[in-house]
């Protein structure tokens, strides 16, 4: 069987579309399927991701100009309009060979765009989303995001008849967390780890150590980061000023770094699921609009501590600081979250999906 799989990485949208994906590509290669990337040439070097991991990579050129958001939200983040898009990721993978299934993870495509690709290489698709803001076609719906009720977020957008795999059970993590050893609990908290995506193009690190310096924290800081991160000389920098603070770039995979710590304080994106695997205590930041779809709901049921830091964040919202400061001093609350994020998440997501797409075929 030959699976495609459409995803991007930029400093806008962030690495994560392109690692979750790997991830599924992973747990069906030993399922004997045969799985090519594609992905257009951006700002952040994607094809080493992919080809990282044994994976082909056919790489779309580079826009010469980002095209100008449209209506719909997010439009920007293919770099042209999607009908190009389309249209050249026809041609890529016809070129290629047949395609038996087509796995789309984009923000920037809606079902114009899955119903044009899906037609011309007449293949089945399944789409990955967790904003639910735009009407969608596929035969399978993948949201890993929690949400007290898949079908209501998606009423009205999807096409009759579509199968959906939503909720924490299908997180799309790599095949070492489902046996990783876990966070160990300790009542005190000996050290903290910050991960805030592989591209922070807020540079809401240095916000973080800021609120640390303000409620007087002197442990251990661990900050992980990428070479793709924008921000990174600033984040050097701070870092040379705080002596107890240390900066691990492109670790291979996150699992002792979310062990290692008692508190973590991350971005509301893909990691939180591998956080929540692992078990660690977390803060967990609100840093992109999409990211409300699902941090509110898990600080709401125990299994983090919300913080919003956009701009327009409601003015009753919590500080950072306050937040953290609480997290620390609340060994029972700390102790029933560890509980909850590992309940929700055991690492066998990609697993899942990966059986359940060739369970349709």
């Amino acid at each position: 069987m030959n699976v495609a799989i459409r995803a991007d990485a930029s400093t806008w949208m962030g690495t994560g579309h392109v690692r979750r994906m790997l991830s599924i590509a992973i747990a069906l290669r030993p399922l004997g399927v045969s799985v090519v990337f594609v992905s257009r040439r951006l700002d952040v070097d994607v094809e080493k991701l992919i080809t990282a991991e044994g994976f082909p990579a056919l790489m779309l050129a580079a826009p010469h100009e980002r095209h100008a958001a449209g209506a719909k939200a997010h439009a920007d983040w293919a770099g042209v309009a999607q009908e190009r898009d389309a249209s050249e990721t026809v041609a890529a993978l016809g070129d290629h060979g047949p395609i038996d299934l087509l796995i789309v993870d984009h923000y920037a495509f809606d079902a114009a765009w899955h119903r044009q690709v899906a037609a011309q290489l007449e293949v089945r698709t399944a789409i990955v989303d967790d904003l639910g803001d735009r009407p969608l076609f596929g035969r399978w719906l993948i949201d890993h995001n929690y949400h007290p009720d898949h079908l209501a977020k998606y009423a009205g957008l999807t096409n009759p008849g579509i199968a959906m795999l939503a909720g924490p059970q299908y997180a799309m993590l790599g095949p070492n967390y489902a046996d990783a050893a876990r966070y160990r609990f300790a009542p005190e908290v000996r050290s903290i780890g910050i991960f805030l995506g592989g591209v922070d193009e807020r540079s809401d690190n240095i916000r973080v150590l800021r609120a640390l310096d303000a409620i007087g924290w002197t442990g251990p800081v661990e900050i992980v980061t990428t070479s793709a991160n924008p921000a990174l000389d600033v984040l050097e920098a701070a870092v040379r000023d705080r002596p107890g603070v240390r900066l691990s770039r492109d670790l291979p995979d996150l699992v002792d770094f979310f062990a290692r710590h008692d508190l973590q304080i991350g971005a509301g994106g893909g990691a939180i699921w591998e956080r929540c695997c692992i078990g660690p205590p977390t803060v967990c930041l609100v840093c992109a609009e999409n990211q409300r779809l699902s941090v509110p709901f898990l600080d709401a049921i125990g299994v983090v501590a919300a913080c919003d830091l956009l701009a327009d964040a409601p003015p009753q919202s919590a500080t950072l600081e306050t937040v953290i400061a609480n997290m620390i001093a609340s060994v029972e609350r700390r102790r029933r979250m560890c509980e909850a994020a590992t309940k929700l998440v055991d690492g066998h997501g990609a697993k899942r999906i990966a059986e359940a797409l060739l369970g349709g075929r």
